[in-house]
């Protein structure tokens, strides 16, 4: 969480005009009480005189509009949501909204501020209360469990951001969760610098968010109180210190502006151009597959380079050098296109991963190891595929979640050996594997979003050693993630 806080947009002094739009009394803090009805919700007071602070005014009207907003993205999605909607809902008028907001946007990302900034304070609140760090954690994993039990449709925003809101939102959430994880590390470790690369708790707050957001896209939000116990007992469960060898120094976090904007892989490049006009021995089946292929690949480096916004069949059709009648005759839309991408992007990385932990399974440390190892160099590998798959998912389409959704349940499978293993020697809460599998995601999602793509192999190690400490304890994990990669082909 920034320390600005809520969006100060300037605004202009209302006057007696907008007397008729005074402040909601049955809304708490941007969220429909349970069994309101809309009218109740967004309850105007009585027109006339009514001595209220023009500013204080100003912030019920925003703080209908807020809610308003989430309300009809939960209902719609964000695309489908008008102005006219939001005013119509929140029974503020137009002329009134362009005084506080500048677009829909702007809106969206109040709305968004808000409950992302009073999310990180009950964590933060809860978690810096006195106790031991085990308590710490529980009361941390509570305060966010029951936030999201009573506000699922706001809370959803924080986690998972808008489907079309654009990049804004997600940046948004990862600098809220960047603070978070400062102020726990230190907490934690208060020896911790930024020089040194301890992803324990990116991987236990990626966990707790990744187990929040798919009780919240099935509608069982009212799950998440029970699973505090659990949560708990898998985040106290991590020493304060990693072992010795698993750290290293880490260079200042790279600015999305740093980076190098080509991210085609040698791959990639490898195979772009035509294939040859006129008369050839090239079959039709390997001609489909191959302009596939570059439409893939283009579809990837674009959505990597200028984001979902700047996805166009005219940009696809250029960088693949395809006609447009090519490209739709292989995908009838672009988004046909990005999931496309996603599905092979996701296939390949389950691929590289299965096979070596195939390998080894007989082994199931050393398999683990050997399957995590393979990934990251599949990732940094194809730094567009990478992105489109663990970064721009989000902002895409509920498909892309569910293709995103099943690729994390089979990694997720490789860990259920885990809990026969620690069955006679330490417990292991059910929830460890969905959401160990939810902090490594974090943790390949913060490294390709930041351009440390390259950086990934550097730290899988310490992955490795992450994601098999609950079954194993310190001494066995570590041994498996200090294996050499070489060692494990």
């Amino acid at each position: 969480m920034s320390k600005g806080g809520l969006s100060d947009m300037p605004v202009r002094n209302l006057g007696p005009k907008s007397q008729e739009e005074a402040p909601p009394t049955a809304a708490k803090n941007g969220a429909p009480a349970a069994g309101e009805r809309p009218a109740e919700r967004y309850k105007r007071l009585p027109t006339g005189t009514h001595g209220l602070d023009p500013e204080e005014v100003q912030r019920d009207q925003r703080e209908r509009l807020r809610t308003a907003m989430v309300e009809l993205i939960a209902r719609r999605g964000y695309r489908a949501v008008r102005i006219l909607d939001v005013t119509k809902l929140a029974r503020v008028s137009r002329p009134t909204f362009y005084t506080l907001y500048a677009d829909k946007e702007a809106l969206f990302l109040d709305a968004y501020d808000e409950i992302s900034g009073r999310a990180a304070k009950a964590v933060l609140d809860a978690y810096e209360a006195e106790g031991s760090e085990g308590e710490h954690l529980r009361v941390a994993i509570h305060a966010f469990a029951a936030l999201a039990a009573d506000e699922p449709e706001a809370m959803s925003l924080f986690v998972l951001g808008a489907f079309g809101a654009g990049a804004k939102a997600l940046e948004r959430r990862n600098r809220t969760l960047e603070a978070l994880e400062q102020i726990i590390r230190m907490s934690r470790d208060p020896a911790s610098t930024e020089r040194r690369t301890d992803l324990t708790v990116k991987v236990l707050l990626g966990g707790v968010r990744e187990v929040t957001a798919a009780r919240l896209r099935h509608g069982r939000s009212s799950d998440l109180p029970d699973l505090v116990g659990e949560l708990a007992g898998w985040a106290a469960s991590y020493p304060l210190k990693l072992p010795a060898g698993l750290e290293g120094s880490s260079p200042p976090r790279r600015r999305k502006t740093d980076v190098d904007p080509d991210l085609t892989s040698e791959r990639a490049r490898a195979a772009e151009g035509r294939l040859p006009s006129g008369r050839h021995a090239l079959s039709r089946k390997f001609i489909i597959k191959n302009q596939r292929e570059r439409i893939v690949d283009a579809t990837a480096a674009t959505v990597a380079t200028k984001g979902l916004g700047g996805l166009t069949i005219p940009e696809i059709a250029r960088r693949a050098n395809v006609s447009h009648q090519t490209f739709y005759e292989i995908y009838p839309t672009k988004l046909d296109a990005f999931l496309g991408a996603l599905k092979i992007g996701m296939h390949q990385a389950l691929r590289v991963s299965g096979e070596a932990f195939d390998a080894h399974k007989d082994d199931w440390p050393r398999a683990v190891s050997a399957g995590l190892h393979p990934l990251i160099d599949y990732l940094t590998s194809e730094p567009a595929h990478a992105h489109l798959s663990l970064v721009d998912t989000f902002a895409a389409s509920p498909d892309a979640i569910e293709i995103r959704d099943a690729a994390l349940q089979s990694f997720s499978a490789y860990l259920a050996p885990g809990y026969e293993l620690a069955a006679k020697s330490r417990p292991v809460p059910p929830i460890a594997s969905e959401a160990i599998t939810g902090g490594i995601w974090q943790v390949l999602h913060d490294y390709i979003d930041t351009g440390r793509v390259a950086e990934l192999p550097d730290v899988a190690p310490q992955v490795v050693y992450l994601a098999l400490f609950p079954f194993l304890g310190s001494r066995a994990a570590a041994k498996a993630a200090r294996l050499r990669p070489d060692a494990l082909s």
